[in-house]
């Protein structure tokens, strides 16, 4: 698998670049700690790489950095083809994350792969997961977060687990959308581990004049 990278041409590190941004805050941990709900020595962990960290994890810190969550992921914008200009009234904007190209993170039960992480100003996030557990993990650790979740399961089959339905089994090809705040988890069903599709809608977009047109036209 081809190792995402940076501008520089160095290997993508999600707790480095953490880092990077609270110190261009000039935020000590604790700073970020208390505007994030995390303890020190948990953003300490992740910003060294010790340990993994979940989409829920990256939220808060997201959160306490005051950024929307997506601009964690970004690196730079990818402009017009040279010399066309785009339309005065539409947003014009196309990238595309070949396989194995994608940011990725761990958390102790799931693989994530953040795709179209160039874009910048993002209202969704697209991430393939990997789901490697075969035991429903712990409540404590179920992804609760802002915004709603569009699931596509791409192989393998899953259990999804939410706080209030009762399990619900997709094989591949199957979807579902939840509301993110209410708590939900997966597990793998398959001999394999299970790859979904997660669109994560973080902001709500708002389609006015100065996106649509003047004329409301799309």
């Amino acid at each position: 698998m081809k190792k995402p990278m940076q501008q520089d041409g160095s290997e993508f590190n999600l707790g480095a670049h953490i880092k990077h941004l609270r110190r261009k805050k000039r935020w000590t941990l604790e700073t970020l700690g208390e505007a994030s709900g995390l303890s020190i020595s948990a953003l300490s962990k992740i910003e060294n790489a010790q340990v993994s960290t979940s989409f829920d994890t990256v939220v808060k810190i997201a959160h306490g950095l005051g950024m929307p969550v997506a601009e964690l992921f970004e690196s730079t914008e990818h402009n017009s083809a040279p010399g066309v200009e785009a339309p005065k009234h539409y947003t014009a904007r196309r990238v595309s994350t070949r396989r194995g190209e994608g940011q990725p993170f761990a958390s102790d039960y799931y693989d994530y792969e953040v795709h179209s992480s160039e874009l910048l100003h993002k209202g969704m996030i697209p991430l393939v997961m990997t789901i490697r557990t075969r035991e429903v993990p712990p409540r404590a650790d179920w992804s609760v977060h802002d915004g709603e979740e569009f699931i596509f399961v791409v192989s393998g089959e899953l259990e999804l687990h939410t706080s209030l339905y009762s399990p619900l089994v997709l094989k591949a090809g199957d979807s579902a959308y939840i509301d993110s705040t209410m708590g939900h988890a997966f597990v793998s069903r398959s001999d394999e581990d299970a790859v979904m599709l997660s669109v994560c809608l973080t902001e709500r977009l708002q389609f006015n004049d100065e996106v649509v047109g003047r004329d409301g036209g799309r």
